[in-house]
């Protein structure tokens, strides 16, 4: 609804400029007043998105601490510049604007195109730009809070959840500031909420738009396709009758099918889905493109190198650990460095370890559903294992996926929480 009417008074606003130039000096004053009016709209959606006082101050709090963040982003530089914004922030927002006089769109790519529209109808007004991020995260979280009451967690769990993705810190700064990851996570995340409802319900129709947004998603980058690969294989080996995983003949034709489908949509799409891929040609290439990006302080594992298929699949899964939770202790050069790992490392580190805690037992209540998350999120990391060595990068691509992992995540608890009950018990 709140971003319907921004659409709306996008649309008023490009007339009105015509019509009285005085608007386009006081931009940030007509940013404010913006961002006030849909405000009060936007906390009658909280409203409706929250089942009781409790939840509705948890996202109360969350929505005012992002336009906090946002404002600081804008005003605050001179005290200091938040982690993850600025290089690429500025890079996303000159080609935005060079989008605007017509010289292209550059780096910035399909976000700055977006970024470039939403110039041209509110003028340079970046709060609205980065206002918008504030309520695609939003969104996000009241997704994410769907998900976890139509596997019907228990209580305790989903309000730490809420609480988590929330206010987890890296994302609450990503999710304000002016990078295109919003977009992706909101996008991700919505997929993930359309397989969970395919994986209860057998509906063929959620399964498409499941595997449809991450095909859209891979327009601002190829690897937020990932998800869609998992969610393929859990398709073709998961027997929803039986609620087990098999192997047979139908698996493999289906296997079949789908790779005969990739390869049509790589040959007439390719270039605009796949671009970050079409570099990679051979196993050697695959370390070549990972060397390419190991730049930087904060690059990692430069010595990791694949020249054989044994050799991918002994250092993959150091690769993995690397991007889901660099900068590792051992790398760590300062504060921002503590603060990544404390803060977005940590959490896709212990959402792992829950998850390898829980398989190891017997008789536990969603595991195939657990299992099902796990495939889908190792999916998405192996794509950008062998594609990033840089710990800042490894920050943001890794948050595309926060929403599957806090899913992920509160399964695992969950399961520790109904196993430790029954223990009581006995």
């Amino acid at each position: 609804m709140v971003l319907f009417l921004l659409a709306i008074e996008g649309l008023l606003f490009f007339i009105l400029k015509q019509m009285f130039e005085g608007l386009n000096t006081n931009l940030y004053v007509i940013s404010t007043i913006i961002v006030a009016v849909n405000s009060l709209l936007f906390l009658v959606t909280i409203g409706r998105n929250s089942k009781n006082k409790g939840e509705y101050l948890i996202l109360f709090f969350a929505y005012i601490a992002r336009l906090f963040i946002l404002y600081f982003d804008i005003f605050g530089r001179d005290i200091f510049i938040l982690p993850n914004s600025g290089y690429d922030s500025e890079m996303y927002n000159g080609n935005a604007m060079n989008f605007v006089n017509g010289d292209g769109s550059g780096r910035g790519g399909f976000y700055s195109i977006i970024l470039g529209y939403i110039y041209m109808m509110f003028g340079e007004q970046r709060i609205v730009a980065q206002y918008f991020n504030v309520i695609l995260s939003m969104y996000s979280i009241f997704i994410v809070k769907k998900i976890l009451e139509q596997l019907m967690l228990s209580t305790k769990v989903r309000v730490f959840v809420l609480i988590l993705f929330s206010f987890i810190p890296n994302y609450l700064i990503m999710s304000s500031i002016l990078l295109r990851e919003s977009i992706m996570i909101f996008l991700l995340t919505y997929s993930f909420y359309f397989f969970i409802r395919w994986w209860k319900n057998g509906s063929s129709y959620n399964l498409l738009i499941a595997i449809a947004l991450p095909i859209v998603t891979s327009i601002f980058h190829s690897g937020g396709i990932a998800p869609a690969v998992g969610y393929v294989i859990c398709y073709i080996f998961y027997d929803r009758l039986n609620q087990k995983y098999r192997l047979n003949l139908s698996t493999i034709f289906s296997g079949a099918f789908f790779l005969l489908l990739f390869f049509v949509v790589n040959t007439f799409f390719g270039d605009m889905l796949f671009g970050k891929f079409k570099s990679v040609d051979s196993i050697t290439d695959l370390s070549k493109t990972a060397s390419t990006f190991a730049s930087g302080g904060s690059s990692y594992s430069i010595g990791i190198n694949a020249n054989s298929i044994p050799s991918i699949i002994i250092y993959t899964p150091i690769r993995v650990l690397y991007f889901i939770a660099s900068p590792l202790p051992w790398d760590w050069r300062g504060f921002n460095d503590i603060f990544a790992f404390v803060f977005s490392g940590l959490f896709y580190l212990l959402s792992y370890l829950f998850v390898f805690r829980v398989l190891i037992e017997k008789n536990i209540p969603q595991r195939s559903l657990l299992i099902a998350s796990l495939i889908v999120a190792v999916s998405s990391v192996l794509l950008f294992a062998w594609g990033v060595s840089n710990a800042g990068t490894a920050l943001r691509h890794r948050e595309k996926f926060i929403g599957i992992y806090m899913v992920m995540f509160a399964l695992s608890l969950n399961i520790i929480k109904l196993k430790r009950r029954s223990k009581k018990k006995i």
